[in-house]
């Protein structure tokens, strides 16, 4: 049986597991998980992850609830190679770097803002808060700088995390070309992808669609197309 993954192709985090297992040519099972309606709860997941995260993974007998141990996973279990995640310690050093990155500064910032959107129904995002996802893009323009991608040539999964974490931030604001524009050329190669529509597209379409009608008003389109 393939790996089953629990979440919503809404959430940035599930979206990157997509990703990955795309690039790897492993197919999952997926179940759909409302995270954004406070009135439902999946029996299934609650009884795995007492904890109530997406994305979690369960292959086999193997439980999973964190993203970036989530792919590091997949890559290790079924990866061909490891160019995806780079077993080198400094190659290394520069994915994690990037998905720390991911983790404690990007994601918490684009999270709030989708949570006050999505579930409290919020009409208003404040201008702090979108100060803050603009300061990420200039950090994410830095460390582009003279390179295809986050570590040098070669895609790996701090791409993937990233992308589908930049492109929701995207919802919230866009990303201009005139100030970011490592960041914006990084952006397009990566919705360049072959396998990107159907990963990752899919699913920001869907919140985007979301937040549109939440916000009872269309969003400023992002910029860099």
């Amino acid at each position: 049986m393939p790996p089953k993954l629990f979440g919503s192709d809404m959430h940035h985090g599930v979206r990157a597991v997509l990703l990955t297992a795309k690039v790897l040519g492993l197919d999952l099972e997926t179940v759909d998980v409302n995270v954004y309606n406070k009135e439902y709860s999946d029996e299934e997941l609650l009884k795995i992850n007492p904890d109530y995260t997406i994305p979690t993974l369960q292959d086999g007998d193997f439980l999973s609830w964190d993203t970036h141990a989530i792919l590091g996973y997949l890559v290790e279990k079924y990866g061909q190679d490891d160019i995806l995640y780079p077993k080198d310690p400094e190659s290394k050093h520069q994915v994690d770097q990037k998905l720390f990155f991911e983790s404690d500064t990007l994601s918490p910032r684009i999270d709030g803002v989708i949570q006050e959107i999505v579930v409290e129904n919020e009409k208003e995002i404040p201008a702090e808060k979108i100060s803050a996802i603009t300061e990420s893009y200039k950090l994410l323009d830095g460390f582009l700088e003279n390179k295809n991608f986050l570590i040098g040539d070669n895609l790996t999964v701090a791409d993937l995390c990233c992308v589908a974490s930049v492109s929701t931030a995207t919802v919230i604001t866009p990303i201009s070309t005139e100030k970011y524009p490592n960041l914006s050329h990084w952006y397009r190669t990566c919705k360049n992808l072959d396998f990107y529509e159907e990963t990752n597209g899919v699913g920001l379409n869907k919140l985007d669609a979301l937040v549109e009608l939440k916000l009872g008003r269309p969003r400023t389109k992002e910029l860099c197309e």
